[in-house]
């Protein structure tokens, strides 16, 4: 899942930042990083200490990230955290564009929301747009909650969770799944919201290949623009 913080420090090579379990997370930083800022390309030195970031990329054994994007919103923007689009939820188009390209396409690249029922080897979610998306664990999925990893038998209805993966032949297939305490939930809702804009909310259902009936204004699956492509990236 991406990692969501307040900046404490910055460096040439790293940033580190304050998580919302409270926890320090130190971002290394490559050549290859990438920043945005209010929807524009941007510079290390265009973020201060406290800005809230968005961070795209990979943790490290230990506990460290190496950064893919580090992307903010200014504070008191549009889309600030006062938008209700949350993880991916219903949001301003340009805004959420911007999140599809960071973080990628809810239903497709991730799944966030609560556990509505658990018949494993299945999950069944209430995403965070208000559609039901069902998916298969398998062998292959790595199940945590916090850094501890976990067992399907650990999962409860009412769990909050964000799985990362992809479509295969259609359906989502998860490569991580993290059940989320209610606390960082609330505030992943919160800051995430700086990347989500606000708009009106859409009711459907899906089942495991995360389809959506299309939407009146024409978007796509997940209820955002259908012509938005994300880029390439390593799953977490």
């Amino acid at each position: 899942m991406p990692a969501f913080g307040k900046i404490t420090k910055l460096s040439d090579k790293s940033i580190e930042i304050t998580n919302v379990n409270g926890e320090n997370v130190v971002i290394q930083l490559t050549d290859k990083t990438e920043f945005r800022k209010d929807r524009r390309a941007a510079k290390r030195t265009d973020f201060k200490v406290g800005d809230i970031i968005l961070v795209r990329g990979d943790e490290n054994a230990d506990h460290t990230w190496t950064a893919q994007v580090i992307a903010a919103r200014s504070i008191n923007g549009a889309g600030g955290p006062a938008g209700r689009g949350g993880l991916g939820g219903p949001g301003g188009g340009r805004d959420r564009a911007e999140f599809q390209r960071e973080v990628g396409t809810l239903g497709k690249d991730f799944v966030a929301g609560e556990i509505q029922s658990v018949d494993a080897p299945k999950l069944s979610v209430m995403r965070t747009d208000n559609v039901t998306q069902t998916f298969e664990l398998n062998e292959d999925t790595s199940l945590r909650k916090g850094r501890d990893a976990i067992t399907i038998a650990d999962i409860q209805p009412g769990d909050h969770v964000f799985a990362r993966g992809g479509l295969e032949n259609n359906v989502f297939v998860p490569k991580t799944v993290v059940i989320v305490g209610s606390e960082q939930w609330k505030r992943m809702q919160e800051w995430s919201g700086q990347a989500g804009g606000s708009g009106q909310r859409r009711r459907g259902s899906t089942g495991a290949s995360g389809a959506q009936p299309p939407a009146a204004d024409g978007g796509g699956a997940d209820g955002g623009e259908s012509n938005t492509q994300k880029p390439a990236e390593p799953q977490n």
